[in-house]
């Protein structure tokens, strides 16, 4: 069965948080599976353009790999972007416009950075 878990940045904490995602009253929260004692719900507040889901898949290196990474695959020598489609998630690449499956490219890439943090790297 899949891992479902989702990632986003607390610019409270200046932080990347993991786990699971819910959204109250307008804001959107990404929480560990236990709050930590004495954390208030700042701590766990995300940039929901931030908010990427776990694709259940893992980078060459055993990394995990989240909606809004860039792998760069080295049996194409593309950069590629994850994203999430109506069924699957799958890649777009950056310097060739090649469309895939993220499994396709998974085993031979590395995630290099994402989307938010990384904006450069979605340059040809």
């Amino acid at each position: 069965m899949r891992e479902i878990k989702f990632r986003g940045f607390n610019r409270k904490n200046g932080v990347w948080l993991y786990g699971f995602y819910l959204q109250n009253r307008g804001a959107h929260f990404v929480c560990p599976d236990e709050f930590a004692d004495g954390k208030s719900w700042d701590d766990y507040e995300i940039d929901p353009e931030t908010r990427g889901e776990y694709t259940d898949m893992v980078d060459r290196n055993k990394r995990e790999i989240y909606e809004g990474d860039i792998l760069y695959d080295h049996y194409s020598n593309n950069r590629f972007r994850v994203y999430f489609t109506s069924a699957c998630f799958d890649v777009g690449g950056i310097l060739e416009a090649v469309y895939r499956s993220l499994s396709d490219v998974a085993n031979d890439s590395e995630v290099i950075g994402n989307i938010h943090d990384n904006p450069e790297l979605l340059k040809p």
